[in-house]
């Protein structure tokens, strides 16, 4: 797979990890999961979003490599405070989800999923009743395509 090639799998890195977020019941009792970068317009909180940003190639024949980012959304407290209660339960319960979890890619192997860096709740400008926290994991997987047929 070169240049515009790889687009396939970040829409089916994407569809595996919403697949593992959204069939949760005890993070769908936590909040609204969705597929991508944006949440949809009229998206109430708590929301979580599962978006691949950053595939690239990888040292070695086929293998893949990128970021997965859960972003996570609350709406402030009454004094204007993140609530931080409800976005550590969520981060905890995407991390325990995520922590060593093989998604399936056809015609590719996962390796398992690893935790990287999170950052501290933001306040966006665009919305000033919530505030984001992102949540990077890492995933290198190996194209089965490329292997069998010499890169």
């Amino acid at each position: 797979m070169e240049g515009g090639e790889t687009m396939p799998y970040i829409d089916a890195v994407n569809t595996a990890v919403y697949k593992i977020l959204s069939g949760d019941i005890a993070l769908g009792e936590l909040c609204t999961v969705y597929k991508g970068a944006k949440r949809p317009g009229g998206a109430v909180n708590p929301s979580v979003t599962a978006d691949t940003k950053r595939l690239m190639r990888g040292e070695g024949e086929g293998i893949w490599k990128c970021d997965i980012v859960i972003t996570v959304y609350a709406d402030v407290l009454a004094n204007r405070t993140a609530d931080h209660v409800t976005l550590d339960a969520i981060s905890g319960r995407v991390r325990a989800l995520l922590a060593d979890a093989e998604p399936e890619l056809a015609g590719a192997k996962a390796l398992p999923i690893f935790e990287g860096e999170s950052s501290s709740p933001e306040w966006m400008s665009a919305h000033t009743d919530e505030t984001v926290q992102a949540d990077t994991y890492g995933l290198i997987f190996i194209d089965f395509g490329a292997v069998y047929s010499g890169g």
